[in-house]
């Protein structure tokens, strides 16, 4: 098999042999992990071995399961490739709006990817999905734009008007699929401002500007199977200094959305938070009108 993988530099080949990690510093009943390996054996998918940063070994358990194990070779297994790396993943999703790297964040649900899509189909550039590389220049936080598709639920294609035939399907029984996307693959573009999608009993919708302590905070939570550093101490305290820079860099916003709202109205209140940004305006707790 022939799999995709974000990073072009990182080798992944398919393998009959079982490789086994003697000194783990972390483990699950799936994972186990230390500063240089992981491996992730996941029953009726398959088994990944990750090593170096570069490097990855795919054991398949099915032959016909491509789709599957690209999902989960593109997820975890893509995390602990950069945390190998030291290359701070952030849970989020990016896009290029009106010149500005726009970040995504949230909890599984909260339409990252919906609304990442929303944006690109109304003309702004894909850079990631759900994943999303830092790169620092001159201590600069840089969005790393190495992603080609966005995984999308079939309400959310139906939202977009966008039809599901010929598209993959992820899960044979499942309504998830793969997007393609144009997108500036291997693009490097300042991150210039981070919105924090909270699903929340509200009618309305409100963003909530943070700054100083809270601001870091909320970056932190938001590292990438951030589990995965219980074990990987030396990635843990490179991230600590990148956190700090991005705080002092970039503008964090959290967002409080109703659970019924449509994407399209989402984005359209997201724009205009993103144009009082651009202009320089201070943002206060409100309502997004």
């Amino acid at each position: 098999m022939l799999f995709r993988f974000p990073i072009k530099d990182v080798k992944v080949d398919t393998t009959t042999e079982k490789k086994i990690i003697k000194k783990p510093t972390y483990s699950t009943g799936c994972i186990d992990l230390n500063q240089f390996e992981y491996t992730l054996d996941l029953e009726g998918i398959a088994r990944f071995y990750a090593y170096n940063g570069n490097q990855i070994e795919v054991m398949p358990h099915v032959a016909d399961s491509q789709s599957v194990i690209e999902l989960y070779l593109n997820g975890s297994v893509y995390g602990a490739i950069l945390h190998q790396r030291k290359t701070l993943p952030l849970h989020g999703s990016c896009f290029q709006y009106e010149g500005l790297g726009i970040m995504i964040c949230g909890e599984s649900g909260v339409g990252k990817s919906s609304l990442t899509a929303s944006f690109c189909l109304s003309g702004a550039n894909f850079l990631t999905d759900d994943v999303t590389p830092i790169l620092f220049n001159r201590g600069k936080p840089q969005i790393w734009g190495v992603s080609d598709r966005i995984k999308l639920w079939s309400d959310s294609l139906l939202q977009l008007n966008q039809k599901e035939e010929g598209l993959e399907r992820i899960f044979p029984r499942q309504g998830k699929f793969y997007f393609p996307v144009e997108s500036g693959n291997q693009m490097v573009l300042l991150l210039s401002h981070v919105f924090i999608i909270q699903i929340h009993d509200v009618p309305k919708i409100w963003a909530q500007p943070l700054r100083g302590v809270e601001k870091f905070s909320a970056l932190r939570k938001e590292i990438y199977r951030s589990e995965y550093l219980e074990g990987m101490p030396e990635s843990e305290r490179a991230y600590l200094e990148q956190i700090i820079a991005i705080s002092q860099a970039v503008t964090v916003t959290k967002v409080f959305r109703p659970a019924s709202i449509p994407i399209e109205l989402l984005r359209i209140k997201l724009e205009k938070l993103i144009l009082m940004v651009k202009s320089d305006q201070q943002l206060l707790p409100t309502e997004i009108m």
